[in-house]
């Protein structure tokens, strides 16, 4: 009886102590997963390490020899500006290649049309206000690697050639994004936008300026610390049905309109490294 005894002891011991292996407390009698820790005044400290560059493991080590273990989390106190795998103080976790940041390296910059854009179908490429070639508008990138630029574009058609009846008469053009990378990246949006001349509304009323919008996002590869230039413009089509033929002509106004309620913008963002 005795021996039976000790050996239920024995046993239920090394269960109790399997249970407790298997899921641990901290700060709670009931974890809810292998480790839990609770407190309403303390946080966890993570290993403070200076890490030299995302891609490189050291100083962190793994105590049995060989890589680290995937999942390894750190804070890491340095901050480096190489322009390539840089580093900045924050927690980072190891994803078997390189350091994972638990926050968003970020680059944002944000660009935008100023005034309002007549265009017309004699002068060819027009410099979007505040956007085009002539504004000098640069961006230098503050990291190595993979950028996404937005342009965002409206466009409303001009007026329309008076009618006895309904007139509705479709405006087309483009729009010119060019990036100077070392080999420039030229982007073109075709945009359409209808007009209307309506008799039967008062004395005859001309519904212009119905713009749309659209976006366009590409993708490119920067250096960190080279500046790049670019510019927005816009090429509107011949418009027949428009008054002047889409241009304007003593009173006749048949020019489109860009950015008239809202302007046209670029956006350029860092995404992540090369």
């Amino acid at each position: 009886m005795k021996k039976i005894t000790t050996f239920l002891v024995c046993l239920a011991v090394f269960l109790l102590s399997n249970f407790c292996f298997a899921q641990v407390g901290i700060g709670t009698n009931n974890p809810k997963g292998i480790l839990d820790v609770e407190s309403n005044e303390h946080g966890i400290v993570y290993p403070n390490v200076a890490l030299t560059a995302s891609n490189v493991e050291l100083p962190v080590i793994n105590p049995q020899g060989g890589p680290i273990a995937v999942g390894t989390t750190v804070y890491n106190t340095n901050t480096t500006n190489t322009g390539s795998f840089d580093v900045e103080p924050g927690i980072y976790s190891w994803d078997g290649s390189r350091w994972i940041t638990h926050f968003y390296v970020r680059q944002f910059k944000f660009y935008e049309q100023n005034a309002v854009l007549r265009p017309s179908s004699i002068l060819g490429w027009e410099d979007v206000p505040n956007l085009g070639a002539l504004s000098g508008n640069n961006f230098t990138a503050k990291y190595s690697g993979v950028y996404k630029i937005n342009i965002n574009v409206n466009y409303g058609g001009g007026e329309v050639i008076d009618s006895t009846n309904i007139n509705t008469v479709q405006a087309k053009g483009d729009f010119r994004f060019t990036f100077n990378t070392p080999t420039p990246v030229v982007e073109l949006i075709d945009i359409k936008s209808y007009s209307t001349y309506n008799t039967h509304v008062g004395s005859g009323t001309q519904f212009s300026n119905t713009w749309i919008q659209t976006d366009k996002t590409i993708y490119v590869d920067l250096v960190g610390g080279q500046t790049y230039t670019f510019n927005l413009q816009f090429n509107q089509d011949s418009g027949n049905g428009f008054k002047g033929n889409g241009n304007l002509v003593g009173l006749d106004d048949g020019r489109g309109y860009i950015g008239a309620d809202i302007p046209c913008r670029i956006e350029i963002s860092y995404i992540d490294e090369i």
